[in-house]
């Protein structure tokens, strides 16, 4: 099918852009994508947002009108390398609000000043600072969840798997498998939002030489026995995004492994709709669909 109208107008802004810019550098791919959040969100939240200390890492609290005992821990995306909590505010409001939990957006070291496995390490410090001091935080426990789009995605799916006191995990096209990272056979590389140019330079920054066959980095090669081990997951897919297998791979990983798995398949649309609510339809359903998610495995324990 072909792209949705107003994601492809969107994704003709973002072409535009990349064949008048020089060759990518960090700092020029963190400045663009400010830009680009800038253009299509808002600062206006529902949720009351707050600065937070996660063990060191300066991060975000949101709690919205309507809230149950439930905490989110949420991992922008970004490639491990652009985007922070600020920019990742209009997801994670509206994920606040549909689940009817508290949100903490957590400002992981992004590469290539922390490269791997520095945004690994905080994620599992961030969820595990969470379950210990939920209570402080008006929240059980037993109802902490993780979750993340994309780069952010790796870094709940890997947390997942080491933090053991987790009821449910988001995983919005997430990098699972990153030795096909840059694989020619993936479709839709070219043309899109996140292009294989884009992919080789998040892991240039963020990986660099290191073993992407390793489960810190590549979820999906984890061991049957850590797998069982896992919660619930949702896990969230677009047509247009070279990712795109890597979430229905681990997706069906998870449920070989006895593991409760919901998906939800977006056609039409492309890598980071889900960061656009406030442009397109189907980034405010996909919300909604992980936070119902979210508020049945908080109601579940």
């Amino acid at each position: 099918m072909p792209l949705n109208p107003v994601t492809a107008q969107i994704n003709e802004l973002v072409q535009a852009f990349r064949a008048t810019a020089p060759p990518p550098t960090v700092e020029a791919m963190r400045s663009g994508y400010a830009q680009f959040i800038e253009q299509i969100g808002t600062t206006s939240t529902t949720s009351k947002v707050e600065p937070i200390d996660v063990d060191g890492l300066a991060s975000l609290s949101f709690t919205p009108p309507e809230c149950s005992d439930g905490l989110l821990v949420w991992y922008h995306g970004g490639g491990w390398v652009i985007s922070s909590p600020e920019l990742a505010i209009n997801e994670v409001d509206r994920l606040a609000v549909a689940a009817r939990c508290r949100a903490i957006s957590v400002g992981y070291g992004l590469a290539p000043e922390h490269p791997f496995p520095g945004p690994q390490l905080d994620g599992i410090v961030a969820a595990n600072w969470c379950v210990a001091n939920a209570k402080g935080l008006g929240a059980d426990p037993r109802k902490v969840a993780v979750g993340g789009d994309s780069a952010g995605g790796n870094l709940a799916a890997v947390a997942a798997q080491r933090v053991d006191e987790l009821c449910a995990q988001v995983l919005v096209y997430p990098g699972c498998d990153l030795r096909s990272a840059t694989r020619e056979a993936q479709p839709y590389a070219e043309g899109y939002f996140l292009d294989r140019e884009a992919i080789e330079f998040f892991l240039s920054c963020a990986v660099g030489d290191a073993d992407v066959a390793t489960p810190m980095i590549s979820p999906q090669l984890a061991m049957t026995d850590i797998l069982e081990t896992v919660p619930p997951a949702i896990v969230i897919t677009a047509e247009y995004d070279p990712l795109r297998d890597d979430g229905r791979t681990y997706a069906a990983t998870l449920a070989a492994a006895g593991i409760h798995v919901e998906t939800r398949h977006y056609d039409e649309q492309m890598h980071g709709f889900f960061s656009m609510p406030e442009a397109l339809d189907d980034a405010r359903d996909a919300i909604s669909v992980a936070g119902a998610f979210l508020a049945a495995q908080f109601d579940a324990v």
